[in-house]
């Protein structure tokens, strides 16, 4: 009797362990929490002073903000296409993010470059090519 209440038991917490839901985390949140991490990379990596680094933050959060509402705009025509021209609209879409960063990515980079000094600058264009744009992951470079 021990054994099978106890095998019941055991095969009821594996089930509800395999059955609960994963985390799917929205990217639009990562990105502010990406932000600031990147600008703590850049401070630590560039040696900013406050004042640099006030302004770093300022174009990372305006970058950020910017990106989620362009990824809005980009999922809501997602949401508005046929179904038939499914792939072509993600095409479509995925080229419009893609310029929309590219757009934000150069407003942010010379924000950042008026204020950073020839050698920081520098640094700072080997580093950038090392965050993702859309997420702001970042990746160590090998050098």
């Amino acid at each position: 009797m021990k054994k099978i209440l106890l095998t019941l038991l055991s095969f009821l917490i594996i089930s509800l362990s395999f059955s609960q839901k994963s985390k799917i985390q929205d990217p639009t949140k990562n990105l502010k929490f990406n932000s600031v991490k990147v600008v703590d990379h850049l401070t630590k990596s560039l040696k900013l002073d406050p004042k640099q680094k006030a302004i770093v933050m300022n174009a990372y959060g305006e970058y950020a903000a910017n990106m989620m509402k362009a990824q809005a705009k980009t999922n809501m025509i997602n949401k508005v296409g046929n179904i038939g021209v499914q792939a072509k609209e993600d095409m479509r879409s995925r080229k419009d993010l893609n310029k929309h960063a590219l757009r934000f990515a150069a407003k942010r980079d010379k924000m950042i470059n008026d204020c950073l000094k020839k050698k920081q600058t520098k640094l700072y264009n080997n580093l950038v090519r090392g965050i993702h744009p859309l997420t702001l992951d970042i990746k160590e470079r090998k050098k």
